[in-house]
């Protein structure tokens, strides 16, 4: 019988063992210097911002590493969204994710390959088993791109919890990232919005910026700020991580007033189903000027995210006459760095005169909502809205266009959830039905919403309020080939190329050659088609016959025929 002694070391060096492989660190997702172009829970447009982007020179093809060992639980391949991205599963209860990839490597390539074929589509979703895709702690997975809605080629990394699918901030997990950055946030202005018909503030009708002024290392605005009633505060704001990143955002925020922290703000993680909370933390309607952020620093009555840790009389300052607030905003960026806004509010006679409120709906942002006329009906459901509205709605019959276009209430009213708009449809003639879509109207011209049809009338789900119509469109996607003429001998040639055009965007590509099914991938943000040839699915030497059928938003369809010699 060996002695308790032997048992006790053994125990000793096995908990060490497990204790030390615990504390190892992670492998970084990308071989190079790092530089950021956003990081996590950054406030952007209908969601927060779910990992950390790393840049890559403004190239593709660079190696991409599973952070530590575990299995690929998921794959998806979508022209739209995160594009090529994988999941890996690890042992720590965490779960890695890679997207924008420009392609996948190894087995992981040839597994989704195979599938894709199997299925004849490119957007695919895979769920592996969780034997049949192991990875190594540093194991190449993947190149990095810039597919998807990608803005330019990065590496877009995400580490969740597995069982919740939660998003953390990336950050705590490499000590790398954080070491490189010694940069606090720059405050570069100070916003005071009114809140509501009581509130006044001098020189203003919605907001006023005040420049701010950096002195040793903190911020301030030298002179009082005079107001009353209700008030909300927003920055306008930067951070930067190290001289190679873009400007990115801060993780927490905390506003004193005289002494008394009022609101804090803290986002280590949330989950998707409370990402667009992030629009009611915007300050004005484009997020920004320059580069800059802007946050808000008070929340109204629909903002539930839980990543605000307090917030009295809901963040909002009440301004009485003859007071004085000194008020402190803290900042922190992802490293713990500190910035610091020191100011004063000084309480004054309100000047607001009694307003007229203009008779208009209300509609309360905890209740279902809707309004109709003969042409068209909008539907709220309960808490879209941050806070109640008076709702208004303006229509106008511009030459030249089939319908009415409405202008839905206020662009710069964001919503928490989605709504219905439906137009009256009863004077359209028979053979337009099923041609007809929904068009949102913004700076860059008409964009494809939704079609659904229903007795007379048509409907789509609206992501934001603005300005919307009816469209038509019978006409068909134009197919025009880049690298290959009609009857071509392209036996150098490694890829076929094809631009699509259509003004509601692509519903359905299919290639084929002689006969069978192949791949082709689709960039909407680029209209490019592409096929990469491959000779152990198609011979090379002979000539082969091309098809490729597409199909619009609208079913209209076109086909692309031609011979190639390969």
């Amino acid at each position: 019988m060996k002695p308790m002694r032997f048992y006790r070391v053994a125990t000793f060096l096995l908990l060490t063992k497990i204790i030390v492989a615990q504390n190892q660190p992670l492998k970084l997702p990308l071989e190079m210097p790092p530089a950021f172009s956003g990081t996590f829970g950054e406030v952007r447009t209908d969601h927060f911002h779910s990992g950390i982007d790393l840049r890559t020179m403004g190239q593709v093809g660079f190696n991409v590493f599973a952070i530590e060992k575990g299995f690929v639980s998921r794959i998806k391949v979508s022209p739209v969204g995160f594009g090529k991205a994988i999941y890996v599963d690890h042992p720590n209860g965490k779960t890695s994710v890679y997207a924008h990839l420009d392609r996948f490597t190894g087995k992981i390539a040839e597994y989704v390959e195979n599938a894709q074929y199997q299925k004849q589509t490119f957007e695919i979703e895979l769920f592996p088993n969780p034997g049949e895709l192991t990875v190594s702690k540093g194991d190449i997975i993947g190149l990095s791109g810039n597919s998807g809605s990608s803005g330019g080629p990065h590496l877009h990394f995400e580490i969740r919890e597995t069982t919740s699918q939660h998003i953390l901030d990336p950050f705590e997990f490499f000590t790398e990232w954080r070491q490189t950055d010694s940069y606090p946030p720059f405050i570069n202005r100070l916003l005071v919005f009114e809140i509501d018909s009581t509130s006044y503030l001098l020189d203003s009708l919605t907001y006023k910026t005040y420049e701010t002024f950096k002195k040793g290392g903190d911020f301030s605005v030298p002179l009082p700020i005079k107001a009353s009633g209700k008030v909300g505060l927003a920055l306008d704001y930067y951070d930067i991580v190290n001289p190679n990143s873009l400007r990115t955002s801060i993780k927490n925020a905390e506003v004193k007033v005289n002494g008394i922290s009022s609101f804090t703000f803290h986002v280590d993680k949330f989950s998707f189903l409370e990402t667009r909370y992030a629009n009611g933390f915007n300050g004005i309607t484009d997020n920004g000027w320059n580069g800059y952020k802007v946050i808000r620093l008070w929340v109204d009555p629909n903002n539930r995210f839980s990543g605000i840790n307090k917030a009295i009389n809901h963040g909002i300052i009440d301004v009485a006459k003859d007071s004085t607030y000194v008020v402190d905003v803290t900042v922190w960026d992802h490293s713990g760095n500190i910035s610091k806004l020191t100011f004063m509010i000084l309480g004054v006679e309100s000047k607001v005169n009694a307003k007229s409120m203009p008779s208009l709906p209300l509609f309360r942002w905890n209740a279902e909502n809707s309004y109709k006329t003969d042409n068209y009906m909008v539907r709220l459901p309960e808490n879209s809205l941050f806070h109640d509205i008076l709702f208004k709605m303006q229509e106008s019959q511009p030459d030249n266009f089939p319908y009415p276009t409405v202008t839905v209430h206020n662009s710069k009213t964001k919503l928490f959830k989605k709504f219905t708009l439906e137009y009256n449809t009863s004077n359209i003639t028979e053979d337009l039905y099923g041609k007809l879509y929904i068009a949102k109207i913004n700076g860059k011209g008409f964009e494809y919403v939704g079609s659904e049809p229903a007795k007379n009338s048509i409907k789509a789900i609206c992501n934001s309020f603005g300005k919307y119509t009816v469209l038509i469109d019978t006409i068909p996607p134009s197919i025009i080939a880049q690298n290959l003429m009609p009857n071509a001998k392209i036996t150098s040639q490694s890829n076929l190329k094809f631009k699509l055009i259509d003004n509601t965007g692509i519903k359905t590509y299919n290639g084929y050659i002689d006969g069978g099914w192949v791949l082709f991938e689709w960039d909407p943000k680029t209209g490019m088609l592409s096929h990469n040839l491959n000779p152990q699915r198609t011979k090379k030497g002979q000539w082969h016959s091309l098809k490729i059928v597409v199909t619009d938003m609208l079913n209209n369809e076109s086909e692309y025929t031609t011979k190639f010699f390969w």
